[in-house]
């Protein structure tokens, strides 16, 4: 690599093939992420600055290529920057073509079927289980009739339920 590349300029002559203006060595070496429309780019650090001074430098060549630079956690669950390639200019953003396996920012209550300190006991959608105390206030309270009896409850209407053996 010459000092000329390292810097982000293409080199008439140079025998490292580019795309879009970008060095090939670079694109093999990313990470991409499929979208409904396009594709998405995560670029280590390390990596951006084998062959970028600085990051302005860098993101400067990315958007001579047709990159936009985006915030979001749709498609891998973890707020996270990548760099988005623009089929057209109107498409409307980011929309994963696989939604996250699960978001870091999911709620889970945890249950158990016997006591334990840390748990209490609740009325949780028609039966009596045990909920991990600082999981309760994720529950919305529901009237429920439990064992012939009405009794105030919680639902989990909208939230993960986790059942711990």
């Amino acid at each position: 690599m010459t000092a000329a590349q390292s810097k982000g300029f293409s080199v008439a002559g140079s025998k490292e093939p580019d795309v879009n203006g970008l060095p090939l060595s670079m694109v093999d070496q990313w990470q991409e992420y499929p979208t409904k429309r396009s594709f998405a780019v995560s670029v280590p650090t390390e990596l951006r600055r084998q062959y970028y001074p600085d990051d302005a430098t860098f993101g400067k060549a990315m958007r001579e290529a047709g990159y936009v630079p985006v915030r979001t956690r749709k498609l891998t669950g973890k707020d996270a920057r990548f760099w988005l390639y623009r089929v057209t200019g109107n498409d409307k953003g980011v929309v994963a073509a696989e939604p996250a396996p699960r978001k870091a920012s999911t709620a889970v209550v945890q249950t158990m079927a016997k006591p334990h300190p840390w748990f209490k006991r609740v009325a949780l959608d028609g039966k009596w289980q045990y909920v991990y105390a600082d999981h309760i206030r994720l529950l919305t309270k529901k009237r429920h009739r439990v064992d012939g009896v009405r009794v105030q409850g919680y639902t989990a209407a909208g939230v993960a339920v986790e059942v711990i053996a």
